[in-house]
């Protein structure tokens, strides 16, 4: 009988292994932690040791003048702590600790990228939900995203996505909002997430240097709901990208393996099992009447291209839907396809969109 501790193990490598390499860890790297880690008790201490290996590459980069070298180590050191945090929460201090040590590499990184990354807390029902701006060098104010993360994902793992869509003329934002990174042990993750998403914007977008008008949401898993919800619910929204969702989550609770099971219930409470289930489309997709794009992948069985034609049907809007045959989970293995075809749809979408009047 394989014991919880391989269980686990297993459970992250053949699940997860695509979206990891997928974010700034190379599959070398990848092979030598898992001969590393011998027993999960080992997983967080041992991505931390090897996120210390580029924030030992950053200081030295940033002695030498190599600024945009600097840059890079310190983003993908606060990759790797992400990754020594994910689903470790069944150890509280340790995934505490990786979580603030991933937020202060983004910190370090910050006025060393191109354009620079500002950080930026916003308040919301006593909590504050901590978040990453970039604003490309425009002649006019550029359009903005908002990134939303999954359920037991973080800002920092959607730096790829991001750079994708800056490379484009986009300006970016990124939160971990109710029940995502630090921020879930203050507020758990909660059906009308969109509530959040409406107080990001109310910061954002009195901004001189992005366009009020000229706003889109893209997320990712439980991220691409939540965008739909703030669409149906919020003006200003005038895009949406939604990539591996569902028209609702109710009953995956019961299939979950132990490792995720482990997380839902710190993201989302002790109640996650209703909390999923309460979590849906139902009632609102038909007030999204702006234009939505559906990324899938045909061989992703937690969110089957099958959501995507449900999705579809009740929405009440323009709606385009992209599956990509070989795709798992967030197409996280065909990235390089996935995530710059969100890019220019969204580029392309909000400049032809009409001024919110």
């Amino acid at each position: 009988m394989v014991d919880e501790a391989d269980e686990r193990l297993e459970a992250m490598y053949r699940r997860f292994s695509w979206r990891i390499t997928s974010n700034y860890v190379s599959p070398w790297e990848l092979d030598q932690i898992r001969a590393e880690v011998s027993d999960y008790e080992q997983w967080c201490a041992t991505w931390s040791r090897w996120a210390e290996k580029h924030l030992a590459r950053a200081a030295d980069a940033l002695a030498a003048g190599r600024l945009r070298t600097a840059a890079d180590a310190y983003v993908r050191a606060g990759l790797f702590y992400h990754w020594a945090s994910f689903l470790f929460a069944h150890e509280p201090a340790q995934l505490r600790t990786a979580l603030e040590a991933a937020a202060q590499c983004f910190e370090r990184a910050a006025p060393l990228l191109d354009p620079p990354m500002e950080m930026i807390d916003v308040s919301f029902e006593g909590v504050k939900l901590h978040g990453y701006l970039r604003v490309p060098n425009a002649p006019e104010p550029p359009p903005l995203v908002l990134l939303l993360p999954g359920a037991d994902s973080t800002k920092e793992e959607l730096f790829n996505l991001a750079e994708h869509m800056v490379e484009r003329g986009l300006a970016i934002a990124a939160f971990d909002g109710p029940g995502q990174g630090l921020v879930s042990f203050e507020m758990k993750l909660r059906p009308d997430y969109e509530v959040a998403v409406h107080a990001m914007l109310d910061a954002l977008l009195d901004r001189a240097d992005i366009d009020p008008g000229k706003v889109g949401v893209a997320g990712i898993s439980y991220g691409g709901l939540f965008a739909c919800r703030a669409a149906a619910s919020d003006e200003r929204v005038r895009a949406v990208v939604s990539m591996s969702s569902w028209y609702s989550p109710a009953g995956r609770f019961a299939h979950l393996d132990r490792l995720s099971r482990a997380g839902v219930l710190h993201y989302m409470g002790p109640n996650a099992e209703a909390v999923l289930s309460e979590i849906t489309l139902a009632g609102v997709a038909a007030h999204v009447r702006v234009p939505v794009l559906q990324i899938y992948g045909a061989k992703d069985p937690a969110s089957p291209p099958a959501e995507a034609a449900r999705v579809a049907a009740a929405l009440g809007g323009p709606v385009s839907t992209v599956v990509f045959d070989d795709g798992v989970h967030v197409c996280n293995n065909v990235w390089y396809q996935a995530r710059p075809l969100a890019a220019d749809w969204l580029a392309e979408t909000l400049q032809a969109a009409p001024e919110v009047r």
